[in-house]
């Protein structure tokens, strides 16, 4: 029998439904309603509970229909005395002849349809939409103009089409109406059968349990049922449509809740569903976002813990119960049509299984939703509509009611006489689904009545079954085949593809206000989960401090007793351990995020979020805390050792240190499971960088051999050709292994920043560069008089001394001017300008200036036919382009930083995409 919308010329039976259901037979039928012969003209008037019994004994639940047929949306006949229709999802907010839409469509929507049936035409009137109401594809702001063959979208697959000449305005449903598995099997890696031979169908509006011992396949279903693992033969197929073939068209439609709670438990309980309705649903605006958080909350009893922090399990903040409604409620505040929950009871009591079985149950009215029990209670068990029992290995042994199970196995039990009571009691009218599991699991017994045990593939000893997994499958397909005789086949019309089509037509525009919607909400989420880590907060604001107290405590030393910047024997050192820190916090505060935010990402991988948002995101996040470590630590370590004027530029290369750090634990995490395997390999990347970075062991010191292209031409100079003076290597070149060490390039391009850029060596090597500059063609007396200028600002600056050392910060910021020619030299400005502090003295750390003067004297070594790339040097060369230490140094960490993220969304991408069948 076919379900139709319309009356055709095969059409049999007219179903209304109303208060009551009105049956009228079209054309004779053999079959009988209520006693009542349904010959041509009869109308029988009946109830949801009854049913169509036909010659063959086969019948029809009128219940069963009345789901089907609300999938397949209204047809509302248009009077010709009203012009003026109201269309809503909310009957209180219609009249009689009104348009009330099928279930389903979430949120309220209220409009008015103007209809002339004159010219055929109407208008639209949009009063109140949570969403964009569009007519064909212009979005209606208040009203717009309609015509014969215009459809109204309402929503996602729900839309209206006007027909005015007919006077028709028709709804239809384009959602996922049926979910069928044809023969699905799914073996893992090791050959081990997950699911066998899967077969069976399901309808929307139905509730389904799924039921079966631990490793019977109950979970791998729900994943492959879910687009996360695809079957290895077999196929789910969805409105007709094959899941794994249209995958990323389809999988917006389905949600599936894990078993393990999925949701940041650094927020509160409204924050966690609010963050979850603004990335399912972006389009809602923050109002009505809110309305339909509030009404969730009071559909979970969440309502006077809104704002309560999740918190772990361990620290109790919510009950089992709680939780557990918390992480069911985050998908059903989506718009899924398939909801796929995995034991969503499991460790709760009795009460709160039923508590959160009743929220389940409601979405099945308009829904296809599977839930996976291991042995609900006879309470929860009546509940399902259907029920699906699985067996060892993935093997399908019942799919029915909940009673003709219970009835099934009773059959079954006294048919191989098994001597057990029955599983239902006729004067309450409970079940008693454990006995189900008694007859399905009955043991092996030996002559003497004792259980015989035998050995499984783990070595563990378990009872024999007196019946096989293969038997009672065997037996169920037997079942089945009888019944699939008597049953009657309900066909509806074929679902249409729910989006495939009008993308091929035509690419739809991008939605600038969902995509800044969905970042602005993944930002917010990282940011604040961070900020509520207790854990976190400590390290960032205690730990830092306290390094950089301690680091330049020990280190505040100069050779003379007296401690002064000049002499001070260990900035070196200060600068690399800074920069150590930087790393080491910046590794350690983003080596478990991705390990905790897993969970998460699996669940809403079927919602379109794109992944290269929450990289951004959670680089951001931990690109702030970063910043904050880096600028306790230049304070307080450039503070005790007498670092002056260095802030922004040692901020800036410990910042870049950082976040090379961050994107690498953000690496780090991506590729492990747990965090203490990340924590362990923390000190794995560190190390390395603390050994080759270049200060522990200077490069001349360490084994040359690290580098290939070392041993290569040192094998070349060994065997020189003609010219025995030429000298071709230095041992200050950084070996090849170390070039890949960020440590390397931040600590280079560190030091050489403190010898060059202090406000005193800048200011000379500006003055310096303008002089070099200025001398070749200083012809008119302007230039002359300039050219004078800047050599007095340089003898002055050589030996600028002053009282303090604020004194000399003043001095320096006086002789800007000229050396920019904006003014002239004036030395009345300087006649004060003496004292026991020497520029010098503050700025120009002995140390840094004879580690950069060696590397200059390697680099410009005239026995050298060119100047090698030396560590300290001023310039690199590369493939005969010069470029500035400070410009490519920057530029490897950047670029290296942005290839490690780059890296990272490549990696959770793989690991988040489903593997297709070739």
């Amino acid at each position: 029998m076919e379900l139709e919308r319309s009356r055709t010329r095969e059409s049999a039976l007219r179903v209304t439904f109303g208060l009551n259901v009105r049956v009228k037979a079209l054309r004779d039928v053999n079959a009988e309603l209520n006693g009542v012969r349904l010959k041509a003209g009869t109308q029988v008037e009946a109830t949801l509970e009854d049913r169509i019994v036909f010659h063959n004994d086969s019948e029809m639940d009128l219940s069963d229909l009345r789901r089907r047929a609300r999938a397949l949306g209204g047809r509302f006949q248009l009077k010709a005395s009203k012009s003026e229709y109201l269309v809503s999802n909310d009957p209180s907010r219609l009249q009689a002849d009104d348009i009330l839409l099928s279930p389903g469509t979430s949120g309220d929507v209220v409009l008015k349809i103007f209809c002339d049936y004159d010219q055929r035409v109407g208008v639209l009137e949009v009063i109140e939409a949570d969403r964009p109401i569009m007519v064909g594809d212009e979005t209606v702001r208040a009203t717009a103009h309609l015509k014969d063959g215009d459809t109204i979208r309402i929503d996602v697959g729900q839309v209206l089409r006007c027909n005015f000449s007919e006077r028709i305005i028709e709804e239809e449903r384009n959602i996922i109406r049926t979910l069928e598995v044809n023969e699905v099997t799914h073996r893992f890696g090791k050959g081990e059968t997950g699911l066998e031979g899967i077969s069976f169908g399901i309808t929307r509006g139905e509730l389904v349990c799924v039921m079966g011992a631990s490793g019977s396949g109950k979970s791998t279903l729900l994943r492959v049922l879910a687009g996360q693992l695809q079957p290895t033969s077999g196929d789910v197929i969805l409105n007709g449509q094959s899941l794994y073939q249209n995958l990323d068209v389809l999988k917006q439609y389905v949600s599936y809740m894990p078993q393990q709670d999925a949701f940041d438990e650094h927020l509160t309980i409204g924050e966690n569903l609010m963050f979850a309705a603004a990335i399912r649903a972006p389009h809602l605006s923050r109002r009505d976002r809110t309305r339909r958080l509030d009404a969730k909350l009071v559909e979970l009893g969440l309502g006077e813990r809104r704002d309560a922090v999740v918190g772990s399990p361990e620290s109790k903040t919510l009950s089992g119960g709680e939780r557990k409604r918390l992480n069911i409620g985050l998908d059903m505040i989506g718009i899924s049509d398939v909801y796929l929950f995995d034991e969503p009871t499991s460790g709760l009591s009795s009460k709160d299984s039923e508590h959160v079985m009743e929220i389940i149950r409601g979405l099945a009215h308009n829904k296809i939703v599977m839930v996976t029990i291991h042995q609900p209670s006879s309470k929860l068990f009546q509940m399902f509509h259907k029920a699906i029992l699985l067996d060892k290995g993935g093997r399908l042994v019942f799919f029915g009611t909940p009673s003709d199970m219970l009835r099934y196995f009773a059959e079954a039990e006294h048919q191989h006489q098994f001597g057990a009571e029955l599983g239902a009691c006729p004067s309450c009218g409970t079940t008693r689904p454990e006995f189900i599991f008694d007859v399905l699991e009955t043991p092996l017994r030996d002559l003497s009545g004792d259980i015989i045990y035998e050995e499984n593939s783990r070595g563990q000893l378990v009872a024999s079954r007196r019946y096989s997994p293969e038997f009672w499958r065997d037996k169920y397909e037997a079942f089945r085949l009888i019944q699939d005789v008597k049953q009657v086949s309900l066909r509806q019309e074929p679902a249409d593809p729910l989006t495939i089509a009008p993308v091929q037509k035509k690419r739809l525009p991008v939605r600038w206000h969902d995509e800044w919607t969905q970042f602005r909400t993944l930002l917010r989420r990282s940011f604040l989960s961070k900020l509520r880590n207790s854990a976190n907060l400590v390290i960032t604001i205690g730990v830092s401090p306290v390094l950089a107290l301690l680091i330049a405590t020990i280190l505040r030393y100069s050779e003379n007793g007296t401690y002064d910047f000049a002499s001070a024997y260990h900035i070196p050192t200060f600068l690399f351990l800074g920069l150590i820190v930087a790393m080491f916090l910046g590794l350690t505060n983003s080596a478990d995020d991705i390990i905790r935010d897993r969970p998460v990402l699996q669940r809403e991988r079927n919602i379109k979020v794109r992944l290269s948002y929450y990289v951004v995101s959670k680089t951001l996040t931990l690109g702030v805390f970063a910043l904050i470590q880096c600028i306790l630590f230049v304070l307080i370590g450039n503070s005790l050792l007498q670092i002056r004027g260095m802030f922004w530029i040692d901020l800036g290369i410990m910042f870049m240190t950082a976040m090379s750090g961050v994107a690498l634990g953000l690496l780090i995490s991506s590729l492990v499971a747990d965090p203490k395997t990340a924590a362990n390999i923390v000190p794995l990347v560190l190390i390395p960088q603390i050994i080759m970075g270049g200060a522990l062991i200077k490069y001349e010191d360490m084994n040359r051999n690290l580098g290939l292209l070392y041993s290569l031409s040192h094998w070349i100079s060994e065997h020189p050709s003609t010219d025995k003076t030429l000298k071709t290597e230095s041992k200050l070149q950084v070996p090849l292994v170390c070039q890949f060490i960020a440590m390397r390039w931040s600590y280079e391009e560190m030091v050489v920043a403190q010898a060059k850029l202090n406000p005193l060596t800048r200011r000379q090597d500006r003055a310096n560069d303008e002089i070099q500059k200025l001398a070749p063609k200083a012809n008119t007396a302007a230039e002359r008089g300039r050219l004078n200028d800047l050599k007095d600002v340089l003898a002055l600056l050589s030996g600028l001394e002053a009282h303090s050392a604020k004194e000399v910060d003043r001095y320096l910021k006086l002789v800007d001017p000229v050396i920019f020619g904006r003014q002239g030299f004036d030395r009345s400005l300087f006649k004060d300008a003496n004292g026991p502090v020497t520029a010098e003295q503050i700025y120009v750390n002995q140390k840094v200036s004879d580690l950069i003067s060696k590397a200059e004297m390697e680099q410009n070594d005239y026995r050298r036919g060119k100047k090698p790339n030396v560590f300290f040097g001023l310039q690199k060369r590369y493939f005969g382009f010069k470029i500035g230490v400070f410009t490519f140094n920057t530029l490897v960490l950047v670029v290296s930083t942005l290839g490690l993220l780059v890296g990272l969304h490549w990696i959770l991408r793989k690991q988040l995409e489903v593997v297709r069948r070739t």
